[in-house]
C-alpha cells in the first residue's frame, strides 16, 4: 500500500476517535444529570456492535475479499 493510505487511515481513526469522544462525553453528561441509567440505550450499544459482525459475515460467506 502506497504511504497516502496510511495517512488517511490514520485521520479516519483520529475522527472515529473524537467521534467517539463526543457521544462518551453527551451520555456522561446526561447521565450524570439523570442520576440514573436508562437501560434503554442498551440496544442500541448492541446495535452498533452487531451491524459490524454482521456485514463482515455477509462479505465473507458471499465470497467477497474482506
Amino acid at each position: 500500500m502506497e504511504a497516502s493510505t496510511y495517512v488517511i487511515q490514520a485521520i479516519h481513526g483520529l475522527v472515529y476517535g473524537m467521534l467517539l469522544f463526543l457521544v462518551a462525553s453527551g451520555l456522561t453528561l446526561v447521565f450524570g444529570m439523570m442520576g440514573v441509567l436508562n437501560l434503554a440505550h442498551a440496544g442500541f450499544y448492541m446495535l452498533g456492535l452487531i451491524s459490524p459482525i454482521l456485514s463482515w459475515f455477509g462479505r465473507v460467506t458471499s465470497g467477497f475479499p474482506s
